[in-house]
């Protein structure tokens, strides 16, 4: 089999990273966080628990906590990242009903930065400001982690196996030649 054709590789590697790339390269960089935000639903939903139809919220936040890091002492927390998607897809903005709550720290973006997440309790306590370029390199890294780990425990490795063949697969069909 090639690379092509292992569900792993297709889904995640030449799909899910490769588009998040494209976005990137083209600085269309709404279109690399929606796709890196469902990037991560995804991974949280291969590492769902077996027998659990559905990848729930708490799902997301145990995965992003347990597998995106950042160089540095801040981080983001589980509940920062979800809230963050969930605004960024459902309002296409920053402000989730999370984060009006208090609940959690509103995200906003930069290209690139460094340190890569920037805090000033003095400007805002609730804002906090990520690279883009580094959250994607520690969803791609983090994304590396899960795998390696997923399939170090045989029972686990059979269920995402499955699930990474319910992922939709880019098949590159040969062209008619031409007339």
């Amino acid at each position: 089999m090639n690379f092509r054709e292992d569900p792993l590789w297709n889904a995640v590697y030449g799909g899910i990273k490769e588009d998040i790339n494209l976005m990137l390269g083209a600085e269309r960089f709404r279109g690399a966080l929606i796709l890196l935000y469902a990037g991560m639903d995804c991974m949280a939903s291969i590492a769902r628990p077996d027998g659990q139809e559905d990848v729930t919220r708490d799902d997301f936040i145990a995965w992003t906590e347990r597998y995106i890091e950042f160089p540095g002492k801040h981080q983001l927390t589980g509940l920062d990242l979800y809230a963050a998607r969930c605004a960024l897809l459902h309002q296409y903005g920053i402000e989730s009903r999370l984060s009006r709550e208090g609940k959690c720290r509103q995200l906003g973006y930069a290209d690139k930065m460094s340190p890569p997440v920037k805090v000033d309790p003095s400007i805002s306590p609730d804002f906090v400001i990520v690279s883009i370029h580094a959250l994607v390199e520690a969803f791609f890294l983090g994304t590396d982690r899960f795998v390696v780990d997923v399939f170090k425990d045989a029972r686990r490795g059979a269920v995402a196996e499955r699930r990474f063949r319910d992922l939709i697969l880019e098949l590159t069909l040969p062209r008619p030649k031409d007339r």
